[in-house]
């Protein structure tokens, strides 16, 4: 995924702000260097995400998408699929999105919490997983897995083979 785009948005909030980039590194508790290649696009800046909008005063959406309204619509599974195939074909349901889930993944799902095991990795037990199948996985990523047929979020660790995918986002409904 190419991270120029947010990198972008958060030199722009920053500069509004009028903040260094250590100074803005010492609010999210980072590097000044790391920030520098957050906004260059050379590093992901998608695990500080919420640590980044609240140190801007902005939204996470605000960093990720910018000033774009536009919205696609992807896969919605509110029940688990034949064969754990999450693909448009398996669903008749869809769900607005952001851009940047799509410019991450263009095979991203959506998945109703009502058909996970809940977590205590999420924040809330009603809601959406918005989850991208071919992210790259680092260790301590939180993924979806199948066990027994049954969905679960879990913490990703190298040894996983049941992982269906990334959990790039969550939904929470209330």
């Amino acid at each position: 995924m190419e991270y120029h785009d947010i990198g972008e948005n958060i030199r722009k909030y920053r500069k509004r702000l009028k903040l260094t980039q250590d100074e803005l590194a010492d609010k999210v508790g980072i590097t000044w260097e790391m920030i520098s290649r957050y906004e260059r696009g050379e590093s992901s800046p998608m695990n500080q995400i919420d640590k980044l909008a609240n140190a801007l005063s902005v939204s996470a959406g605000d960093l990720v998408d910018g000033d774009s309204v536009n919205v696609f619509q992807v896969p919605l599974f509110t029940s688990v699929p034949k064969d754990l195939v999450f693909k448009k074909e398996n669903t008749l349901t869809y769900y607005n999105c952001p851009t940047w889930v799509t410019r991450l993944d263009h095979e991203s799902f959506v998945v109703d919490m009502g058909v996970v095991k809940f977590s205590s990795l999420l924040s809330a037990s009603n809601g959406f997983l918005f989850v991208s199948p071919n992210c790259e996985l680092c260790v301590d990523d939180i993924v979806l897995v199948s066990r027994d047929g049954k969905l679960r979020v879990e913490s990703y660790n190298k040894r996983e083979n049941s992982v269906i995918g990334k959990v790039v986002m969550q939904e929470v409904v209330y």
